[in-house]
């Protein structure tokens, strides 16, 4: 009978993950909840303004703001303030001091922002190519937390691709490239949003992107099961509701023996659970 609790325990807390991060060390937003602002001056020949804005509303919410098990909250917040060189400027990694250091000489560096900033640009050493649609960057972290990302749509000169894509697969866009903003890699499972080749009519996350999201922010179930804050386990840093889904087994494991021991004390059949 043991032997088959544990046969049962095991197959419920074995998973296999498919996501990668956005950078080397599994960095995320510190706070649950991430404004999404478009910048105050973001101007450009192809991507409309204020179109770009109302992309940004069932971004987050058809997309990242569906996941019940991640405690991240993405909150659409129309336009911020003017960011410097955000148009043109080159966007570097905090990490990537040759690229900062030439981009500051130059007077083209785009600075440190907070929460996340969406906006065209038209620097084609951003992209690495017209057919690139855009790039994300966390600029700003506090030590090993994100204090805010960069997405730059490209309308550099001879690139005319995401202006020319339908409204569903412009909100896909930038759900993918938030997707990268609050900390995630791109996908090998081609049923992810955050699958790394563009995929026309994505109207969903997959699983793997459920995954990876609430891999960094998942909710915390405290001694009372209220929802809070997070959960880990040093067992297995890739999977921090490893612990959560053990506790379960456990509690199922010990209430199936006091059912049986109450069935003995009423001299009922035995109840006994057969795995196949």
């Amino acid at each position: 009978m043991m032997k088959k609790f544990i046969l049962l325990s095991l197959f419920i807390t074995t998973q296999v993950w498919g996501f990668t991060l956005n950078n080397n060390f599994g960095a995320a937003f510190k706070k649950g909840r991430v404004k999404v602002y478009i910048a105050r001056n973001n101007t450009c020949p192809n991507v409309n303004t204020y179109d770009l804005q109302e992309l940004v509303k069932p971004a987050v919410d058809k997309f990242w703001n569906k996941v019940p098990k991640s405690s991240l909250r993405l909150i659409s917040s129309g336009f911020g303030d003017n960011i410097t060189n955000i148009n043109s400027g080159k966007l570097c990694a905090p990490t990537d001091g040759t690229c900062i250091t030439a981009a500051t000489a130059a007077n083209e560096l785009i600075p440190p922002v907070t929460d996340i900033v969406i906006s065209c640009n038209d620097n084609s050493a951003n992209f690495g190519g017209t057919g690139v649609l855009a790039v994300t960057i966390p600029n700003s972290f506090s030590g090993k937390k994100i204090k805010g990302s960069v997405i730059l749509i490209q309308d550099s000169a001879g690139s005319t691709t995401f202006a020319n894509l339908s409204r569903s697969d412009k909100i896909a866009v930038i759900a993918h490239e938030i997707g990268h903003a609050v900390g995630l890699g791109h996908s090998e499972d081609d049923d992810a949003l955050m699958y790394y080749r563009t995929v026309n009519m994505r109207s969903a996350l997959g699983q793997d992107d459920v995954d990876g999201i609430s891999y960094l922010y998942p909710v915390h179930i405290d001694a009372c099961g209220l929802l809070a804050g997070t959960i880990t386990t040093d067992t297995d840093p890739r999977n921090p509701g490893m612990m959560l889904m053990m506790l379960t087994s456990f509690g199922l494991l010990v209430l199936l023996f006091e059912i049986r021991k109450l069935l003995k004390k009423l001299k009922l059949p035995d109840l006994r659970i057969r795995l196949t």
